[in-house]
């Protein structure tokens, strides 16, 4: 090969270089713009995170109300009250208990035994949940009673009786009466409202007498 073609060669391969070179400079710094220039990828904000909210307790449901009583079982709660007075009243005098108490205890033998017989002449009676609770506290307080002697049983027999007279009061007025429909009915409950209040009061005074509990 003579010198000539030589460097003819030469002189290409240098300028062929020098070109492949400077094209891969120029990709290079094309990439970097187009790096730099590329918007940026927006970021995603964490989703909210929300907190299970817990749901309201319900609200207690109300009892139903207590069903209104019928006169009849309104007559046989009087009934209740009259022969619980009696076996109290029997009570006391096998206790042989001082003679004011005595007298109490008689009257109210008297006077409820009249009542309980003029409440039968109506022919009114009916059951109820009202009678059974009352039956079986009248059967735990005699028993309790019981258990008592001399001037302790005569202090806690004129204080049940003042607290059994309050309540049978009350349950006259709140729950008897307003289930008289009858004339009648009406009347007998009305007069046993009174020797009831009329027990009340001389009981309490007997129970001043002795000592108020």
């Amino acid at each position: 090969m003579n010198r000539a073609l030589k460097l003819s060669i030469a002189i290409a391969m240098t300028l062929s270089a020098i070109t492949g070179c400077k094209r891969n400079d120029d990709e290079k710094a094309a990439a970097e713009v187009a790096r730099t220039e590329a918007p940026a990828t927006p970021t995603t904000p964490p989703a909210e995170t929300t907190t299970a909210t817990e749901a309201p307790a319900p609200a207690p449901s109300t009892p139903p109300a207590a069903a209104a009583l019928t006169q009849a079982q309104a007559v046989t709660l009087v009934g209740a009250v009259d022969k619980h007075e009696i076996q109290a009243a029997e009570q006391a005098r096998s206790k042989k208990v001082r003679r004011d108490v005595l007298d109490f205890a008689n009257l109210l033998h008297a006077e409820h035994s009249k009542n309980l017989e003029a409440g039968q002449k109506l022919g009114a009676t009916e059951t109820s949940t009202e009678l059974t609770a009352m039956e079986e506290k009248g059967r735990a307080g005699l028993a309790e009673l019981d258990t008592k002697t001399g001037t302790a049983y005569e202090k806690a027999y004129v204080d049940a009786m003042v607290k059994g007279h309050e309540e049978a009061l009350s349950m006259i007025d709140t729950k008897l009466l307003p289930a008289a429909t009858d004339d009648n009915v009406r009347t007998f409950l009305t007069n046993s409202r009174e020797h009831v209040a009329m027990h009340l009061e001389k009981g309490k005074a007997l129970q001043a007498k002795m000592g108020a509990p």
